[in-house]
């Protein structure tokens, strides 16, 4: 048997980690949007706005468009996602991990807040809440597709 055939590629096994990063920021990252958007429209807190607000970036317009902002929050969602399968690959505990980067992430709310009158006030307790949950949630999301990950790997019980 050729080396090729027994050995598979490296580039291969360092593609797969983030592949399933990508998939796993992309589908987190739009439950999470999801999420906030229906929590904006139900309740009319400005979550969603917060989420997608970047008028603190000098040099970009005031106002753009909707499908834009969501896609820089996919972009950060993506980074997030590779940085976790990394992380449990190196230290297991999915489901714990990605709730810890949801509580990190969801601390995201301290700096944004004040940053623009479009968003909730720093004070907003409804709005944090609502923030808060949305970020546990999209950890816990991170924790089951990683869980899903790590048990793909695994070879079958005989």
């Amino acid at each position: 048997m050729p080396h090729s055939k027994r050995h598979p590629s490296s580039s291969l096994k360092t593609s797969l980690p983030l592949l399933s990063g990508i998939i796993t920021g992309m589908v987190t990252g739009v439950f999470l949007g999801f999420f906030l958007k229906s929590v904006q429209a139900l309740s009319g807190e400005k979550v969603y706005t917060l989420l997608l607000n970047i008028d603190f970036v000098p040099g970009l317009p005031a106002h753009l468009p909707e499908w834009f902002e969501f896609s820089l929050h996919l972009a950060v969602s993506i980074v997030i996602g590779i940085f976790y399968i990394w992380w449990i690959k190196r230290s297991g505990r999915p489901i714990i991990r990605g709730i810890i980067l949801g509580a990190v992430s969801s601390l995201l709310y301290i700096p944004l807040a004040p940053l623009s009158p479009r968003v909730p006030d720093f004070n907003d307790t409804g709005a944090i809440l609502y923030w808060i949950a949305g970020h546990l949630l999209f950890g816990t999301l991170l924790g089951m597709c990683g869980k899903y990950v790590l048990a793909k790997k695994r070879p079958p019980v005989q």
